[in-house]
């Protein structure tokens, strides 16, 4: 009812870890025993049970000595619940399997043909053979008896980080132990051949890219064996030089650090008088300098008020000759101008007066002719109106020759109209007609009797005047006079 997970419930993956624990633990006491220990760290390789503990072990250190390099794994395969193996792997990461089958190596993604970590389909004919770490291993070991330049005896301890490249060649070409000597004896030839060039006082400075050229020899030595391996760092992380020797050179060192003290003491205090003695006449030389400019200053001031006195003496002046200059131009100019406007008035008072009898002249003239051809036409109007109205009242008597009979009647009728007319005025306005008794006597001013005899009569002219125009002796008789009338008054035209 538990959960699987790679074959094995979660419980026995502990119990199997803890029992691999325990068998390495076995294992590294046993081979201690034999005599295998070794100074420093010892490059191993580990069967564990199933592949799912590889992590629990990688990276062990049992009794501080024993570093796993490459793992065999008794079992890699899953199982479900009833014991069948399944077609899938789970290769832990950090790690290259090698696979094999019946012993044969079964080539794999990797460059290397190892397998690469993470999910894989599994032939249950198939079986993880080898886990190699791609981890950074760190290998430390102690040199023993190394001597310098000087011809010291001293103790390194070495740190050598490295990688494996290629999995199958590390694995079946060298291995964890074989490497582990030969990486041993390289190191120490390497060690020693830099150690006896080196003085002692030198020995701390071999790290970094003094050590170069051993990690370039050693990777170079490995190329040629293929081993598969590849030297990143190479560093001595601790000297260890005999007591005496030590002492000797700690008093020497503290023999010269206090010569040393001494001396920059001297130095000091000699700086210090140096610095004195050049404050105190840096100092005399300031106020010098000081009261040499104070005076130079002063001398300074003084000229430049003397000079400012000049220049404003001569500025007055420039000012009072500019202003006199300015003053007698300017009356010059208005007298000039006085001159000039005087005789621009003279000018044009000339130019007035003669231009006003001229223009007098000219009127009179003008005035004259105006009024001699009005009197010209007035006198030639009178005549033609002279001679119009004597024309006319000669037709007129021509007229009244010929028809003084036709006319009679018509003066009577004129007669007769004038007296209509002022009947007629009179009862337009309203007028009261008295007699000289009435008014004598102050009868009443309404005397309507009077008024209505008047209009009778008026209306009696009225009708006998149309009665004659009506008569046809009177049109005969009127109608030459007409047109004779009318042709003298064209003619006179």
């Amino acid at each position: 009812e538990f959960p699987l997970h790679g074959g094995t419930r979660p419980a026995a993956r502990a119990t199997c870890a803890v029992g691999a624990m325990a068998d390495f633990t076995d294992m590294a006491e046993e081979f201690g025993e034999l005599g295998g220990s070794k100074e420093g760290t010892t490059l191993v390789e580990l069967s564990v049970r199933h592949i799912n503990d590889a992590h629990s072990m990688i990276g062990v250190h049992p009794h501080q000595k024993f570093t796993p390099v490459t793992l065999v794994p008794q079992s890699s395969q899953a199982y479900c619940c009833c014991c069948v193996p399944l077609c899938y792997i789970a290769i832990p990461s950090g790690f290259s399997a090698i696979v094999t089958k019946f012993g044969a190596d079964v080539p794999g993604d990797l460059e290397d043909k190892t397998w690469s970590p993470g999910f894989h389909w599994f032939n249950p004919l198939l079986k993880v053979s080898y886990l190699v770490s791609k981890q950074l291993i760190v290998f430390d070991t102690p040199v023993r008896d190394v001597k310098t330049a000087d011809a010291i005896t001293v103790n390194l301890d070495v740190v050598i980080l490295f990688e494996i490249k290629d999995a199958s060649n590390f694995v079946y070409t060298m291995g964890p132990m074989k490497f582990d000597d030969i990486l041993r004896a390289a190191q120490d030839e390497c060690l020693r051949q830099i150690a006896c060039e080196t003085p002692l006082e030198q020995i701390y400075d071999l790290y970094g890219e003094k050590t170069k050229h051993v990690v370039d020899e050693l990777n170079a030595r490995f190329a040629r064996q293929a081993i598969g391996v590849d030297i990143k760092h190479f560093t001595v992380k601790n000297v260890r030089i005999p007591r005496a020797i030590a002492e000797e050179l700690q008093d020497k060192t503290l023999l010269d650090v206090s010569d040393n003290m001494k001396q920059m003491q001297v130095s000091l205090d000699r700086l210090k008088l140096n610095n004195q003695e050049g404050k105190s006449k840096y100092k005399e030389e300031l106020e010098n300098a000081k009261s040499a400019a104070k005076q130079q200053a002063e001398v300074t001031i003084s000229n430049a008020e003397k000079d400012t006195s000049q220049v404003l003496a001569q500025v007055e002046r420039d000012i009072a000759e500019v202003e006199a200059a300015r003053e007698n131009d300017a009356r010059q100019i208005g007298s000039a101008a006085e001159l000039e406007a005087s005789k621009l008035k003279s000018q044009i008072l000339a130019v007035e007066r003669d231009a006003k009898s001229k223009t007098k002249a000219q009127a009179g003239r003008v005035t004259a002719e105006a009024r001699s051809f009005r009197e010209q036409k007035l006198t030639a109007a009178k005549i033609e109106v002279a001679k119009k109205i004597a024309n006319g009242k000669r037709a007129l008597g021509e007229a009244e020759g010929v028809a003084s009979a036709a006319f009679a009647a018509r003066r009577a009728h004129d007669a007769e109209m004038k007296r209509m007319e002022i009947l007629e005025q009179i009862v337009s306005r309203d007028l009261n007609i008295a007699t000289t008794q009435e008014n004598t006597m102050r009868f009443s001013e309404d005397n309507h009797l009077v008024t209505q005899v008047a209009q009778q009569g008026l209306q009696a002219l009225k009708a006998t005047f149309a009665d004659l125009t009506e008569r046809p002796f009177f049109r005969k008789e009127l109608r030459p006079v007409q047109e004779e009338m009318m042709m003298t008054g064209s003619s006179s035209d």
